[in-house]
């Protein structure tokens, strides 16, 4: 628009320096003619400049505008790449806190096992030595069957009187007069 509004301005000085000149005078019409001519390829120079000035400066906008969207792109894989690897590791995370959970029960479920079948352990060792002991140790050998009668008596005894503090032999075993001021041997004395 600018390009026909300059041409046309152009025409009209020409047509009115033509007009208002005459034809006597063609050595100043065509100075005039000149001079307005160069004055209009001096503006259309101007203009092409200008132009070109406005084509270099949209290209770098729009090489800018596309590195920057390159960069927005690099930056979105990044934050992809980022949010999939903390994915990743909440996973994992999550994973090894329901195995500690699973630890944790098993292992309150085991303490109470644990402790009943120590319980039992303890109670059959206890059950299994008094049951040797008393009748386990039925044998020829009478120093078993003393140790056996004596255990026994200071099981059921009110007041237990095996090796007291005072007395330096335990007492006679009863029914055994021939050992009564013996103290009985156990089997490994012999």
């Amino acid at each position: 628009m600018s390009k026909t509004l300059t041409l046309s301005s152009v025409m009209l000085i020409v047509l009115a320096i033509v007009a208002t000149a005459g034809c006597d005078d063609d050595t100043r019409v065509t100075k005039v003619a000149t001079e307005a001519a160069d004055r209009q390829a001096k503006q259309n120079e101007e203009m092409v400049r200008l132009n070109r000035e406005v084509a270099e400066g949209t290209r770098r906008l729009v090489d800018a505008d596309a590195d920057t969207r390159r960069e927005i792109i690099g930056v979105h894989k990044e934050l992809q790449g980022e949010r999939t690897e903390l994915g990743q590791q909440w996973n994992n995370l999550e994973a090894e806190r329901r195995s500690i959970a699973q630890q944790r029960r098993t292992e309150s479920m085991l303490v109470p096992v644990a402790q009943a079948v120590g319980a039992v352990l303890l109670v059959a060792l206890v059950i299994g030595f008094c049951w040797s002991l008393l009748f386990g140790l039925r044998t020829k050998d009478e120093s078993h069957q003393d140790l056996a009668e004596l255990l026994v008596q200071e099981i059921v005894a009110e007041r237990p009187t095996l090796l007291p503090a005072g007395r330096q032999h335990p007492p006679a075993i009863a029914g055994r007069d021939d050992h009564a001021d013996q103290q009985p041997r156990l089997p490994h004395e012999d």
